[in-house]
């Protein structure tokens, strides 16, 4: 059963891989999203890796999860018929998201001037790469040349080693969420004055918005972030934050303070005591008062304290599991996280108990698919994907013929002019 938020309202999704979250956010609030694809396919549906290990432009598991909810149809914008499809869909929409090439949409005569001469209350929402102004308005941007000019590539790698691209691709997703938020905010005025109005997401802004924290580092500490691996360097001294257990990893910060950083050491101290893993002068630490490169400057003692005191807890968290150490930190308030996998996400008891994964039939595929819910929970309406990813062009008859009234004679004639 789909959501009823947004029920009544209609999105043209013409966005490649940039903006496929913007359309599916929609989609899970109840819109009635499009998915224009050109008679190809949308490039989503060759994204590796495929169900099975079996390419097909059905079989992506990119597209299964993003395009969840959507319908299909093909278009192909460089005829004349098809431009003039797009045109009329324009009319009955109410949401344009697309992410072409700055200029594209105004090279075929369907910018926001042309859109909104057809419809006023049309949004159109752009994702670019840098903008639609500026010298960098009409560079081509990988994921990877994003995460790298949005900054935090920077930080990704070892300590005196190049910088690392993020394992899996991001920016896109931040765009495509973006995209949904800023359509949104252009849709309440637009209630209200009942005008649309274009707004283009700039992908390199959407990535440095993931830094807020780097940021503020030079005002607070008066340094800044470096590139350092499972460390933490920023306080003036290196902190290790990641260490190795049984079966995997355990994340967590070796500091002291007032409030949480003193009450956890001391619950980890008194855990390790007991194991006869921690020295005497960990058992003896005041805590609260242990801050060294935070609010005093590190001594050398300082330092030797760091090496052992990390030493010791790597040796005993190597003892267990990531899911014993998780189950004692809670008992004792010990500020800590177990690394997780894959395969720990799709078995994680909090995401169950959220019922965060949905099950979704997929008839072409014969099976039924387990996939991402909602963003949300509303405690009246639901949100999430309420049908599968659709078939190429699945849905022409519904909306060539069914929305636009299109005959059977002229569908066919659209078809042998490779209009759709």
């Amino acid at each position: 059963m789909g959501s009823e938020l947004l029920s009544g309202f209609r999105m043209l999704d013409l966005a490649d891989e940039k903006g496929a979250l913007g359309g599916k956010i929609f989609a899970d609030m109840g819109a009635d999203v499009i998915k224009i694809e050109p008679p190809t396919g949308c490039s989503t549906r060759r994204i590796p890796p495929f169900l099975d290990d079996l390419p097909d432009a059905d079989r992506g598991l990119y597209f299964l999860a993003y395009q969840a909810g959507k319908r299909s149809v093909t278009l192909n914008l460089e005829s004349p018929d098809g431009r003039a499809l797009l045109e009329d869909l324009v009319r009955k929409s109410d949401f344009v998201l697309e992410s072409f090439p700055v200029g594209y949409m105004e090279s075929i005569g369907l910018g926001y001037e042309r859109l909104a001469e057809l419809n006023p209350r049309i949004i159109h929402t752009s994702i670019t790469p840098f903008g639609d102004t500026g010298p960098e308005r009409n560079y081509k941007a990988a994921d990877i040349v994003s995460w790298a000019a949005g900054g935090p590539m920077f930080l990704m790698g070892e300590e005196g080693k190049p910088p690392l691209e993020m394992s899996l691709p991001q920016a896109g997703l931040h765009a495509g969420a973006e995209a949904a938020v800023a359509s949104l905010l252009a849709h309440y005025p637009r209630e209200i004055e009942g005008k649309g109005q274009r707004v283009v997401v700039d992908m390199q802004a959407c990535v440095a918005w993931t830094l807020m924290n780097e940021q503020a580092m030079p005002i607070l500490h008066g340094d800044y972030l470096r590139r350092s691996g499972v460390h933490y360097t920023a306080t003036g001294t290196r902190r290790k934050l990641v260490y190795a257990c049984k079966d995997g990893y355990i994340s967590t910060m070796l500091a002291g303070g007032f409030g949480g950083g003193a009450i956890s050491m001391k619950g980890l101290v008194e855990w390790m005591a007991g194991g006869g893993f921690a020295a005497d002068w960990m058992i003896e630490k005041d805590w609260a008062s242990w801050v060294p490169g935070i609010l005093m400057q590190a001594t050398a003692r300082d330092y030797e304290e760091i090496a052992d005191l990390e030493d010791r807890v790597q040796r005993f968290f190597g003892t267990m599991t990531k899911r014993e150490i998780y189950a004692e930190a809670l008992k004792r308030r010990i500020l800590l996280a177990p690394v997780a996998t894959a395969a720990d996400i799709a078995d994680d008891e909090q995401l169950k108990a959220r019922n965060y994964f949905v099950r979704v039939e997929h008839d072409s595929l014969g099976r039924t698919l387990t996939l991402p819910g909602a963003f949300a929970k509303f405690s009246v309406t639901p949100v999430g994907p309420g049908r599968r990813a659709p078939r190429l062009g699945e849905h022409n008859g519904e909306v060539w013929g069914d929305l636009l009234g299109i005959d059977g004679a002229r569908l066919g004639r659209l078809r042998a002019s490779g209009a759709i």
